[in-house]
């Protein structure tokens, strides 16, 4: 007996296990090659038709945004059951935003003496002088 034609995405019946909507949650098939999965995006920047349109494709520069990346967020997003998600390049600009999105002049924030060196150094340096309060302990 032949197999039955299907539709991209019609090929299973019922609901679907979490590790299955996680890995095919924020994809669509890339339209130059038709990878399924998103590919690794290596590059830092990307062609632009003008410097008024430069968002129009939706990346410009790495630093600020990736394919690969975006893909990432909206995965975690989709795990965590948020409504976004940001990856960080390291753990220092993520405690950057963390501490700026979450406190402001006036605000207190209770941390451990022993957490990185560096995120003590920000809030006893950068943080303190403009009017945050931390205590270590």
């Amino acid at each position: 007996r032949a197999a039955a034609a299907t539709k991209s995405g019609t090929w299973m019946e019922g609901k679907l296990g979490v590790g299955t909507d996680l890995v095919h949650a924020a994809i669509s098939p890339e339209p130059v090659t038709g990878a399924i999965l998103t590919p690794i995006v290596l590059s830092t920047t990307f062609v632009q038709d003008s410097v008024e349109e430069y968002m129009n494709k939706g990346f410009s520069y790495s630093r600020t945004n990736n394919p690969t990346v975006s893909t990432l967020e909206k995965k975690l997003a989709l795990l965590e059951h948020g409504v976004g998600a940001c990856a960080f390049g390291t753990g220092m600009a993520a405690t950057t935003s963390a501490i700026f999105a979450t406190m402001k002049t006036g605000d207190h924030c209770v941390i451990t003496e022993c957490s990185y060196g560096g995120t003590n150094r920000s809030c006893r340096e950068f943080f303190t002088p403009l009017g945050m309060e931390f205590t270590f302990c």
